[in-house]
């Protein structure tokens, strides 16, 4: 193989090779590990479309390549206004607290939470879950009002 590819699909017998960038998969929880949040809260995050969308999901369990997760994470410190020196400090320092394991969860699993992630996803979920739950609050409000002012409640 020459290194140089065939001209106007004149094949010269070789083939080419493309060399693909290794793409990373991870499970929820190994993705909640890597960004430093619970698994409910990445869970969560994803219900509401606040989240890193799952590149597969792989029966019930979504999986998570490692590149959207350093985009999600880019996404959180900009729209924190943090600059990229301390974006790249914070997540060295979490890069590094991950080896040493931190807390464990309930049921038994290590499970490292990142002070700083815990922040950010925070305003992430209160942005996306604020105007869902107005809605939702609204709706029982008007079905409240509709079912106050039926006889059938009147006899309970």
């Amino acid at each position: 193989m020459n290194g140089r590819s065939p001209v106007d699909g004149v094949s010269d017998g070789a083939a080419t090779v493309h060399a693909f960038p290794l793409r990373r998969m991870l499970p929820l929880h190994e993705a909640a590990a890597y960004l430093g949040v619970p698994s409910r809260r990445l869970r969560v995050l994803g219900l509401l479309g606040a989240g890193p969308r799952p590149a597969v999901r792989h029966g019930r369990d979504p999986m998570y390549r490692v590149e959207d997760l350093d985009r999600y994470v880019g996404i959180l410190y900009d729209r924190a206004r943090i600059s990229l020196g301390e974006q790249v400090r914070q997540r060295q320092e979490w890069r590094a607290r991950i080896v040493v394991p931190g807390g464990i969860a309930a049921d038994g699993r290590q499970e490292p939470i990142d002070p700083c992630m815990q922040m950010l996803t925070l305003d992430a979920l209160v942005s996306a879950g604020g105007p869902l739950a107005l809605k939702v609050l609204f709706a029982s409000g008007l079905g409240l009002i509709f079912l106050s002012h039926t006889p059938l409640l009147w006899r309970l």
